[in-house]
């Protein structure tokens, strides 16, 4: 790997450089800071280093506070941790704040660090803002609502409990959809009629406790059942279901009985689409994994719940040359749990690393279920290291895809999408630089095209060209339209002894495909060998990929990224095309009479609209008003005062009698 992909290579030689010219216990530190770490207490509690400016640049928990601190300043530390290198020299104070335990350190930890944000920390955020399911406890009959801002929705609503986040939002609504099916609660906030219930009573979607149609006993206990389902206890839902439903039928209460039933007939269907993990259902845990390269770190919770895996969760974390992957996870493992206040604890929490303050963890999560916790991390195989295994996967996908769209060469991944798709498509050359054409137009006019580059797996836009068509015209000929362009392209590479792509995509089928060999083969005499790229049409509506002389195109599977990567090339491409016919249609409809005016160009044409400033005043001036338009000759000016103004033909009255000559 080269330096300029190693930060912590760079940070590290440049450390042992200082080690080799001082000494590890020569630090340069104020009186003040002195004082300080003498004064430090043996007892657990947050840290917070703060700069010459008073500014908060590091938050941190400790067991025993004098210990912990007082390690920052040993300077051998420093080739494990690169960013004590930058960080610790600007550290001027030291604030600490005592609690009674490292558990209440950790609580402390991670709200200081979400109130403060400082530069050092790794802060558990995400540029996306997944929704939450909240239940609103605080008002009588509560509804079931989304939220995006958890956090700010607890301050503002404490009795409020949030469940989530959900990734997916399809997801989300869905399981809205079926727990509104299965238990109508309150969908408006207030009324819609002051005199009887909305249409959602009489469609069996709510209970109409706006109009007193249900005792709030029975509605909150209802509630409580949409509780426990967000929370992962379904069974528990279904044991109290299939209770009332069996209470109802010995009641002779069959109407009543039947609609339990349907309810859970609903419900057991959703239930039976998690996938089953463990033979025993009462199995619950969390599973925490995480993929990282030098600039990012992708964490993965995944909840299995009963048996069932009923969501699965991942943050990116971006990773600085000052921060390592290993405190990210860290940090993003004791954020989750510190800020989660209402989410369902399991009895068990699997991780894929050892964390350093396990102890304080499992205390943490212990209170927040009242029951023991257990954190482990799986050594062997079995059920539980192929759940870590799986939440890996899942992190190392999502890093993948969160990485595409900054550097698509980090870890040697581009040059595993390309061979893919070598090999999928069974190609000759690695396509390392790919060229796609495109073709726009309406009925034929504005005819244009459009090549983009792609290297690498990336879009190279300094390369990118448009074409207008010339030998195509008033019809909509895009054979012809392609053999044009893909003929002028590649004929001039030919002339300027440049390279040739290693993969050419033309955006259609077997046509389309078929007028661009035509263009190549014409070049054949001058020097082109063909056995130097590969060509295929990609065709839109089924994917299609086809190849010169083979009648029957190709399928890549719709989950392969070989086919993911020829997409986002060809969809480039079009929007390119679309964009340059789309210019060129405006600046047609755009033009201006004065194009059109015979002797007028550029020149004078401007000079006319800075004379008059508008086409009507213009269209209003007299003969003279025009000859006294500085820099405009008189006989031009005559011939745009009878353009503008054409004579009027005379129309003879009935009975009339006229002398043509007088005229």
């Amino acid at each position: 790997m080269k330096n300029r992909k190693d930060p912590y290579k760079r940070l590290g030689q440049k450390i042992k450089r200082s080690a080799t010219t001082q000494d590890m216990g020569d630090l340069d530190i104020s009186d003040e800071l002195k004082l300080q770490l003498s004064m430090l207490a043996d007892q657990p509690g947050v840290y917070l280093f703060k700069d010459s400016s008073n500014a908060i640049v590091y938050i941190g928990k400790a067991l025993s506070l004098k210990s912990r601190v007082k390690s920052y300043w040993n300077q051998a530390s420093w080739r494990e941790r690169p960013k004590l290198y930058v960080m610790m020299p600007k550290v001027s104070r030291i604030d600490t704040i005592l609690t009674h335990s490292e558990k209440e350190a950790l609580l402390l930890e991670a709200t200081l660090i979400r109130q403060h944000m400082p530069k050092y920390n790794i802060a558990l955020k995400d540029d996306r803002r997944y929704p939450w399911l909240a239940i609103t406890y605080d008002v009588p009959f509560p509804r079931l609502i989304m939220v995006r801002d958890p956090v700010s929705y607890r301050k503002t609503h404490p009795k409020n409990k949030v469940f989530g986040p959900y990734v997916e939002t399809g997801q989300m609504w869905e399981t809205v959809r079926v727990l509104r099916k299965v238990f109508p609660m309150r969908q408006r906030k207030k009324p819609l009629f002051k005199d009887r219930p909305c249409m959602n009573y009489y469609i069996g979607l709510c209970l109409a406790p706006c109009r007193n149609l249900v005792e709030e006993q029975v509605y909150d206990a209802m509630v409580k059942q949409v509780e426990l389902f967000l929370s992962g206890r379904q069974t528990e839902v279904v044991q109290q279901l299939t209770q009332e439903m069996q209470s109802a039928s010995e009641d002779l209460e069959f109407e009543q009985a039947a609609k339990i039933r349907d309810r859970l007939k609903a419900l057991e269907t959703v239930i039976e689409k998690q996938q089953v993990f463990f033979e025993s259902r009462k199995v619950s845990s969390d599973v925490i994994a995480e993929a990282h390269t030098e600039k990012m770190l992708a964490a993965c919770i995944m909840r299995v719940r009963e048996g069932k895996l009923v969501s699965s969760e991942t943050v990116c974390l971006p990773l600085t040359d000052k921060t390592g992957w290993d405190e990210a996870f860290q940090s993003f493992v004791d954020q989750y749990y510190a800020q989660c206040e209402d989410v369902y604890v399991p009895g068990e929490v699997l991780v894929q690393h050892e964390l350093e303050d396990v102890n304080a963890l499992q205390e943490l999560l212990s209170a927040k279920a009242q029951r023991i916790v257990k954190l482990a991390v799986p050594q062997r195989g079995g059920p539980k290291m192929n759940l870590i295994e799986m939440a890996r996967k899942n992190a190392q996908q999502n890093l993948e895809l969160e990485i595409s769209t900054i550097d698509e060469d980090a870890d040697g991944r581009t040059e595993s999408v390309l061979t893919r798709l070598k090999e999928e498509l069974g190609i000759s050359h690695l396509p390392k630089r790919i060229e796609c054409f495109d073709i726009s137009n309406i009925s034929g006019t504005d005819n244009v095209a459009s090549m983009v580059v792609f290297e690498r797996g990336m879009p190279k836009k300094s390369d990118y060209r448009t074409f207008k068509i010339k030998s195509v015209e008033g019809e909509p000929n895009d054979f012809a339209s392609m053999k044009e362009v893909v003929g002028r392209r590649y004929s001039r590479i030919l002339e300027e002894g440049r390279a040739f792509p290693d993969l050419i995509i033309i955006d259609g089928g077997k046509g389309q495909l078929g007028a661009a060999l035509e263009a190549l083969s014409e070049l054949v005499p001058r020097g082109l060998d063909m056995k130097q790229f590969d060509i295929v049409g990609l065709a839109k509506r089924h994917e299609e990929v086809f190849f010169p002389h083979r009648s029957d195109p190709v399928l890549l599977s719709r989950r392969s990224e070989a086919l993911f990567l020829l997409q986002r090339v060809r969809n480039e491409a079009h929007r390119f095309a679309v964009t340059f016919h789309r210019k060129r249609r405006a600046k047609r409809s755009l033009k201006s009479e004065l194009d059109d005016l015979k002797g007028v160009g550029q020149a004078r044409r401007k000079l006319l609209l800075n004379h008059f400033g508008t086409m009507s005043k213009i269209r209003q001036a007299s003969l003279d008003d025009l000859e006294k338009v500085v820099g405009l000759p008189k006989n031009v000016a005559a011939s745009i005062y009878n353009t503008l103004h054409p004579p009027v033909p005379l129309v003879a009255e009935e009975g009339a009698e006229y002398d043509v000559n007088e005229q």
